[in-house]
């Protein structure tokens, strides 16, 4: 199940650092080379599909590292597909949705509100039976019963919607 897309959007070096910098995080060579092909596109990325897109000497050791901080630090979210293979993009709320276009500049960048998220990941993903691809649904959020128990707390929900997408349908 192959979920890359080809890279429709370009994103500046200075914008993806933007991210880290507004984040207030430490950027690295690492770090920005995996924001960076993140950004360029539209759907989840597995591991395998990172590495072909990052340079050939990239070692997949520091690939899951570096996965696991911007795991950690809430620049990314994953999602478990059909096949059991974690997905990687971008939160939403890291990059709000950053329009890009030939105009983008630094200064139009640091315009944009950029915000990591601060609560947890919860909104639902469309899996496509037929072609593997996987869209984050930013507006479908999952809603808590309030029969969960007082004392527990919720770290994450996960929804997974599955059938055909548009394009599968034509």
């Amino acid at each position: 199940m192959n979920t890359a897309q080809p890279a429709s959007q370009q994103s500046s070096p200075q914008q993806v650092n933007l991210i880290f910098q507004q984040a207030g995080l430490k950027s690295t060579a690492s770090r920005l080379e995996v924001v960076s092909i993140l950004t360029q596109n539209n759907y989840p990325l597995t591991h395998q599909d990172l590495l072909k897109q990052l340079p050939e000497n990239f070692d997949r050791v520091t690939l899951y590292r570096v996965l696991d901080w911007l795991l950690q630090h809430n620049i990314i979210h994953r999602i478990a597909g059909e096949d059991r293979a974690w997905r990687f993009q971008l939160n939403a709320s890291t990059t709000n949705h950053i329009q890009y276009s030939e105009k983008n500049t630094i200064s139009t960048a640091k315009k944009l509100s950029i915000k990591l998220a601060t609560n947890q990941h919860s909104h639902a993903h469309f899996e496509c039976g037929q072609c593997g691809k996987i869209f984050c649904l930013d507006d479908v959020h999952p809603k808590l019963s309030s029969s969960i128990p007082a004392h527990f707390t919720v770290d994450s929900i996960e929804l997974n919607i599955k059938g055909k997408c548009a394009d599968c349908q034509n």
